[in-house]
């Protein structure tokens, strides 16, 4: 081999080395980015939802804030779950307009969310824990009602993970990623294009030594599977972070009764404010048709 060879493979290992070690760089500052806890205040409930500030505590390790409206003669109760790093204020349009149409509501901080303590937010595995003591708390409250459960992006995929044992009455689920590692490369592939992908296994590397889980438990479409509640899966027609396919799978792993709607035009988004009137009237009309007569148990 001549010098020049030499000082080419040199100079070329070098270079590979860099770039790897910049990719696991971005990588380890992505993943923590990804997992870091969301605090913030949320201040009072609006004055028209009517509701009360409550805690309760989860097995999640921690103390769960939530606002709890009550509504004369209800037809059932609805737990509210907002998406990653969110609040529960993000639900408060949802609250006011189930309240109207006759459930109680229960909007709550996911753990490491708002006033929720927590050191990581864990992808499902932990809020799933606060979801099932969310249904408990309504349960508790109203022992003769029924009690559906409408979440959000993380919200929606910690519902679907609840253990079933745990589950409410019926489910709403918005904007669900099918699992962890497609939820990253997608992520990855908005912000760095299709070779973005590629980085994906970097960051899910680190979740085994970080939430002490394994990767493959933070799956929605395999908790849906276990999942017989009648479900109601809501997607954007035009969601880059949790695709149609992704919501679709879901669907098809439920096995209770279902239903399916994709929002034309709609993306990663609030699908409640894009949709309006008649994201309202799908809603309702599911919870009607789905939830058992007060006094009634479903399961």
């Amino acid at each position: 081999m001549t010098e020049r060879s030499k000082r080419w493979l040199k100079r070329t290992g070098i270079t590979a080395a860099f770039c790897l070690g910049v990719g696991v760089g971005i990588s380890v500052y992505l993943g923590q980015q990804l997992i870091a806890p969301a605090p913030s205040s949320v201040g009072p409930p609006p004055p028209e939802l009517g509701a009360c500030s409550f805690s309760f505590a989860s097995k999640s390790g921690s103390t769960i804030g939530g606002w709890l409206s009550e509504v004369p003669d209800a037809r059932g109760s609805v737990l509210l779950l907002h998406g990653i790093r969110s609040n529960r204020r993000s639900m408060a349009d949802r609250a006011l307009f189930l309240r109207e149409a006759g459930y109680h509501t229960l909007c709550i901080d996911l753990q490491a969310h708002g006033e929720s303590p927590g050191d990581h937010i864990t992808l499902g595995f932990l809020e799933s824990k606060d979801v099932a003591a969310g249904i408990a708390f309504l349960r508790e409250h109203h022992p003769d009602l029924p009690v559906a459960v409408l979440g959000t992006s993380l919200g929606g995929g910690s519902a679907l993970m609840v253990a079933p044992e745990a589950q409410a009455d019926a489910l709403i689920v918005e904007s669900v990623f099918s699992n962890v590692e497609t939820a990253t490369a997608n992520r990855l592939e908005i912000r760095f294009g299709k070779a973005g992908r590629l980085l994906a296994p970097l960051l899910t590397w680190q979740i085994r030594p970080t939430l002490g889980v394994d990767p493959a438990e933070l799956s929605p479409l395999a908790a849906a599977a276990r999942t017989s509640p009648p479900t109601f899966v809501i997607c954007g027609s035009e969601d880059r972070h949790a695709r149609p396919a992704e919501s679709r799978a879901i669907y098809s792993a439920t096995k209770g009764p279902k239903e399916f709607w994709a929002v034309e035009g709609a993306a990663h988004i609030d699908l409640h404010r894009f949709a309006g009137l008649a994201y309202e009237r799908r809603v309702t009309e599911f919870l009607a048709r789905h939830l058992p007569p007060p006094g009634e148990s479903a399961r």
